[in-house]
């Protein structure tokens, strides 16, 4: 069976200096420790139907420590050149097991960490651990690895990943120590989905607005009136007298009072209503095709795929199109 080291960018860089069919290696290669070196260079990581270098080139170094050929343990560091900063972005660590039961059907199960520089967990992502297990199917022409996994958080999201596959190599050359390999292969990628149904409508909107308007006071009303007569008589040197009178009458000002009004208004305006639902479906299709050239202690391989996402999301478009990666690796011991 094919032993995968996948801990490095979980499926996506597979270090084939051991496979299925590698001339190069020997039975006693399997029962003893083993120690890999890898670096690369790719213009965008993708993960999982989205990406995670942010559309950007990234480049990485790793160790790999196997353990009888079952066991391994992966430490990687990831530099992204357009952020302008020589320490890595993030980092990577991860534990896997792997073991064939059969010639035709194999396992592996492991959990990995995800550690990011903090001053770029706002621009990249926070965080995260992730745990998935695996089983492989050798049917002799097709190889198919069917991947079930989800981040270690509450209610994580799961992730279900079908891989056809098919491996070839040239005959051996360089007096039997090289040869050049090929793996094709498809991917295709579930996991849930977010979908919503939106519905136009309208909405009557009676609206009751009620009015006190104050009256000012009456103000003053009223009359005055009087009459006065006077009578003088005399005669020679005489004297007089005189008398008078007078009445008057009014009212005094009236109380204040206020005056309501009720009005009702009927208006109908146009509403929208959107409904959220999460299924599980495809995601995304990867075809791609690596090729490597391998020496008994070195490979160098270079990777082009081709993504088609199979959803679409304004405020989080799907990465598509072309990816490049080239990678080399050395078998320390």
């Amino acid at each position: 069976m094919r032993l995968i080291l996948s801990g490095l960018i979980f499926t996506l860089i597979p270090l084939n200096i051991m496979s299925q069919t590698d001339s190069t290696s020997t039975s006693d290669d399997t029962d003893r420790h083993a120690l890999y070196a890898g670096a690369g260079y790719g213009s965008n990581m993708i993960y999982l139907g989205s990406t995670i270098s942010q559309n950007l080139p990234y480049g990485y170094g790793a160790l790999s420590y196997v353990l009888g050929g079952e066991l391994s343990l992966t430490g990687s560091a990831f530099f992204i050149p357009a952020f302008g900063q020589s320490a890595p972005a993030f980092g990577n660590v991860s534990i896997y097991y792997s073991h064939d039961f059969t010639k035709w059907l194999d396992i592996s199960t492991g959990v990995s960490r995800y550690i990011v520089r903090p001053s770029l967990t706002d621009t990249l992502f926070s965080n995260f651990n992730y745990a998935d297990i695996k089983l492989g199917f050798d049917w002799k022409i097709l190889y198919t690895e069917v991947s079930y996994g989800g981040f270690l958080i509450k209610d994580p999201p799961s992730y279900l990943q079908v891989r056809n596959s098919r491996y070839f190599e040239t005959p051996s050359f360089f007096r039997g120590k090289a040869n050049i390999s090929f793996y094709p292969y498809a991917n295709l990628l579930f996991g849930g989905l977010l979908t919503s149904e939106t519905t136009d409508d309208t909405e009557v909107i009676t609206t009751t607005q009620t009015l006190v308007t104050p009256i000012s006071p009456t103000g003053l009303q009223g009359s005055t009136g009087g009459a006065g007569a006077g009578q003088t008589s005399g005669a020679g040197q005489g004297a007089g007298s005189g008398s008078g009178q007078g009445t008057g009458s009014g009212t005094t000002p009236g109380s204040g009072s206020s005056l309501t009004t009720t009005t009702t208004t009927t208006t109908t305006v146009p509403t929208t209503s959107t409904i959220y639902y999460e299924n599980f479906g495809i995601m995304e299709i990867e075809v791609g095709l690596p090729v490597s050239f391998n020496l008994k202690l070195i490979s160098l391989e270079a990777d082009i795929s081709y993504i088609i996402p199979t959803y679409t999301d304004a405020a989080y478009p799907a990465p598509k199109g072309f990816v490049l990666m080239f990678s080399a690796y050395f078998k320390i011991f």
